[in-house]
């Protein structure tokens, strides 16, 4: 082999180890300074409630304790959500936020629906929107009963 081809070789050699070092590098970073994502399965259950502080019908609001992750702390922030029994085994779960600009809904037992304080939104008994400028119903979180031990769970 010519001295121009050991050079043109070495030049290849040295570029592939450099780029291999650089990728080695840049991934061990990305693990060590990115923030981890939290709740990567989907999300875990919490206790919310009893089902026996439920009411038919009623929507009772929970506070459940979320696990936030952000790669700099690690909390537990309440999170509201309305339990909403059928009076039988079937619990559904709405988030507090309401789908205009997340402010936080309040149910108003007079006039049995979800008033936000916001803009003027309502949302019924089952979180569909009735008025106001909401563009969609309030989210419906996973939730179970689980009777044998009285209690409501609820996937955040």
């Amino acid at each position: 082999m010519d001295t121009e081809g050991r050079r043109r070789a070495l030049g290849t050699f040295v570029t592939v180890a450099i780029g291999g070092l650089g990728t080695a590098v840049a991934a061990l970073a990305g693990a060590f300074v990115a923030p981890r994502r939290a709740n990567r399965t989907g999300g875990t259950w919490r206790r919310a409630a009893a089902l026996t502080d439920l009411t038919a019908g009623v929507p009772f609001a929970a506070t459940v304790l979320v696990p936030v992750d952000d790669g700099w702390r690690r909390a537990r922030v309440p999170q509201t959500v309305f339990l909403v029994w059928d009076g039988k085994e079937s619990v559904r779960a709405l988030s507090s936020a309401c789908t205009h600009l997340g402010c936080r809904v309040a149910f108003d037992a007079e006039s049995k629906r979800f008033a936000c304080p916001c803009h003027g939104g309502f949302y019924d008994v089952q979180g569909q929107v009735v008025a106001g400028p909401p563009p969609a119903p309030l989210a419906v979180l996973d939730a179970r009963a689980v009777v044998e031990r009285d209690e409501v769970m609820v996937r955040v």
